[in-house]
């Protein structure tokens, strides 16, 4: 090369020299049409500098694992400028090497143990069992979605660039930093609630609004103390323990101050129990708000309107194991939703499968049946 070109077309065993790549893989990448070089009028292969930063790209995105045929689909669907392949492959590598450094210490101790004359423990032993276990940590988090949310993850990663992959892990990491520089903030200040509405956006985006996808990533923070070493590596230089207590004192705040203390102890025990029955409310719910969308333009007063509002008022009841403190604090929350923040407002629709507009509608419409009625105990949360 010259000046960082290739200054001439190279013949395939000139490329393969050059690149280190034999000259089989090179025919096997032209049959599977992600090498396409040109032809001399005799029929001979001529590789220049498009056919090298092609191969880069292949090789960044065959380093992250995917198969040649999808490689083909997404370099000729979004083509990977060459920086962007050379910083996946870089943020791979050093994601490698401190797996690497960690079997390397882990090992030394090891070896400097033996030499000294000293019998191996069996902590020290499943410490190198551990450091040289290299397990892919997407099969780890496998167990903390459902078998259906599971799938649907794996193919929105299969439609999902390398290069969105690398900004969406780049923006947590940065969210963590600021998240960890805002410790002191109230959590009702609006840097604190200005980060809430990061991370719940953020949240949204790998999940991609799908509640089976976020309710196993939520399940796999909250359970991170138990990942793998190699994982645990990854974040380990944050206080994940001061955040996560921040972000979630951040995220209620806006709920939070609507209830007493002891209404608010006593709804978050309520959310603890069995997954089954808080599905099972929830998918009432979202049935019972279908029903009303569809009845919007009904009378308040009557039979029909009466009869969904006496439903909605039926799940608050079960929804909040009786507990009236927890009811009022439902009706306040509810009573100031036009100045919930817009992650909030969205979070909230998303969880029924409306819109926000919708969800107002319906509020407003239950509201109105409880005006008619005279009663106060119409939630729609």
């Amino acid at each position: 090369m010259r000046g960082g070109q290739l200054h001439r077309p190279y013949k395939v065993r000139e490329f393969a020299k050059l690149t280190a790549v034999t000259v089989r893989t090179l025919h096997h990448y032209e049959a599977a049409g992600l090498l396409k070089p040109a032809r001399t009028p005799a029929g001979y292969r001529q590789y220049t500098l498009a056919d090298l930063e092609r191969l880069e790209q292949v090789v960044a995105l065959k380093f992250l694992g995917l198969p040649l045929q999808q490689i083909k689909t997404l370099l000729d669907r979004e083509p990977i400028r060459l920086p962007d392949a050379l910083q996946v492959q870089l943020a791979i590598l050093e994601e490698k090497r401190l797996l690497l450094d960690r079997a390397i210490a882990v090992i030394r101790d090891a070896v400097n143990t033996a030499q000294a004359g000293k019998p191996m423990d069996v902590a020290l032993l499943k410490q190198i069992i551990g450091a040289i276990n290299m397990q892919d940590s997407a099969d780890f988090k496998k167990k903390y979605f459902s078998k259906e949310s599971w799938a649907r993850l794996t193919a929105l990663k299969r439609k999902s660039t390398p290069q969105a992959r690398l900004r969406e892990s780049r923006a947590w990491l940065a969210l963590l930093c600021d998240v960890e520089a805002a410790l002191r903030e109230n959590p009702g200040s609006k840097k604190a609630q200005a980060l809430a509405g990061r991370w719940m956006r953020l949240a949204q985006v790998s999940s991609q609004g799908d509640q089976g996808i976020q309710a196993g990533w939520e399940s796999a923070w909250s359970d991170r103390q138990h990942w793998p070493a190699r994982d645990q590596e990854h974040i380990a230089s944050y206080d994940l323990e001061k955040i996560s207590q921040f972000i979630s004192k951040a995220l209620a705040w806006p709920m939070k101050k609507h209830y007493g203390e002891k209404a608010w102890a006593n709804l978050m025990e309520l959310r603890k129990r069995a997954s089954s029955e808080t599905t099972h409310l929830l998918h009432a719910r979202i049935e019972l708000y279908r029903e009303i969308a569809d009845s919007l333009r009904a009378d308040p007063g009557s039979e029909k309107a009466q009869k969904l509002a006496a439903r909605a008022m039926e799940l608050l009841e079960r929804e909040s194991g009786g507990n009236s403190g927890v009811k009022a604090g439902a009706i306040k929350a509810m009573a100031a939703r036009r100045s919930w923040p817009a992650w909030l407002r969205s979070q909230v629709a998303s969880r029924y499968q409306v819109s926000y507009k919708m969800f107002n509608d319906i509020a407003n419409f239950l509201e109105k049946t409880r005006r008619r009625r005279r009663e106060s105990t119409v939630h729609v949360l």
